[in-house]
């Protein structure tokens, strides 16, 4: 008998590729890396971070964040959005545009 192979099937959530969070302590090192590397975006005076430029999908709430910072990203936990207004920054989630 000859060997045909793997039979069955690959489940949808194999297939799909598995999804980039961060968490707030993090993105607290991913800004003083931007800041230091001169690619932080302002505005109205304002750190603008987008994550979904740099390939995350989620914010986690883990750790903690002490400066005000708008997070663009597709979606956010709501103790990562609550920790970010108590620093007095807030997140936008939306879905990245299709081209």
């Amino acid at each position: 008998m000859r060997y045909a192979g793997k039979k069955g099937f690959t489940s949808i959530a194999q297939k799909q590729r598995p999804e980039r969070s961060l968490n707030l302590i993090q993105l607290t090192g991913l800004v003083t890396q931007l800041t230091r590397e001169n690619k932080l975006k302002t505005e109205n005076n304002m750190p603008v971070v987008d994550l979904r430029e740099l390939g995350y999908a989620k914010l986690l709430g883990t750790g903690s964040i002490t400066q005000a910072v708008h997070v663009k990203v597709e979606r956010c936990s709501e103790s990562a959005l609550r920790k970010l207004k108590e620093a007095g920054g807030d997140a936008m989630t939306e879905k990245p545009s299709e081209h």
